[in-house]
């Protein structure tokens, strides 16, 4: 690597700017979640900044509100039941796009990809209405299709930059210990995926538990998820509570990411 004296003036003008868009774009990204935390900690019985004090009522209020536990608990059903059909559709679909040699591979991966692409208001929009054509009205379960189609990719993705990155060679020397097709998935394949399949859990997690765009025009009356509530609590309140309710979310995703690191390491994802 060069020296800042072997660079031209244009280099180090190109670097400069790179890490100033860098820092103002982390700082834009993580100050506003440093401020609502903050908020969720103040005295005062409405939002504002800075805080006079510090207490934990909010946090506390947050678990003796029935709708927003209730809420709490349906985004908890929500993100499981799209980890689980994320995992069984996105692991088979990403052996098959990388290890499969039928006609219409590169298809089926721009396939997956497509409802990834699209605002998930219009997704929203389209399964409200193609659910009303064939009379299947909002719910919880409409609720967690939708959203694993629109995050299916995410799946997919990450479990296929693992595998193009494995070697094949792995496989084949199974096959040549007379192991079956099964046994060489189960025993070679399996194994060396599970970092991916694991970090695209988490991640399908964190989006189905805290997705709005879709899941507000798919969500039941009585199965409302937690963004769906806290949209409508941000209506009709300007208390800390919702800062709060804000803060869960974000150790929620934090947490996620910590556990990921320790069990498995962010840069064992796509080794």
């Amino acid at each position: 690597m060069r020296s800042l004296r072997q660079m031209s003036i244009w280099d180090v003008l190109g670097i400069g700017l790179i890490l100033a868009v860098a820092v103002f774009s982390l700082i834009l990204l993580v100050a506003p979640s440093i401020i609502v935390v903050i908020i969720s900690f103040d005295t005062r019985a409405y939002v504002s900044f800075p805080p006079e004090g510090f207490t934990l009522r909010w946090y506390a209020e947050v678990f003796k509100q029935d709708k927003l536990v209730e809420a709490m608990l349906n985004s908890l059903q929500v993100g499981v039941t799209v980890t689980i059909l994320c995992i069984a559709l996105g692991v088979p679909t990403a052996l098959a796009c990388v290890r499969g040699r039928f006609r219409g591979k590169t298809a089926l991966s721009v396939f997956v990809i497509v409802p990834h692409m699209v605002p998930g208001i219009v997704l929203g929009v389209a399964v409200l209405f193609a659910g009303a054509l064939i009379g299947v009205s909002p719910s919880i379960w409409l609720q967690s299709i939708s959203i694993t189609v629109f995050i299916l990719a995410v799946m997919v993705r990450t479990v296929q930059s693992r595998l193009m990155r494995l070697d094949p060679a792995l496989e084949e020397a199974a096959a040549n210990l007379r192991a079956t097709a099964f046994q060489s998935l189960r025993t070679v394949t399996f194994p060396l995926l599970m970092p991916a399949i694991l970090a695209g859990a988490v991640f399908t997690f964190v989006e189905g538990f805290d997705n709005l765009s879709v899941a507000i025009f798919t969500h039941g009356f009585r199965d409302r998820p937690l963004p769906v509530e806290l949209l409508s609590l941000v209506q009709f309140t300007s208390s800390p509570l919702v800062a709060a309710v804000s803060g869960v979310q974000i150790v929620l995703a934090i947490v996620a990411l910590v556990l990921v690191s320790i069990s498995i390491g962010l840069d064992n994802v796509n080794e």
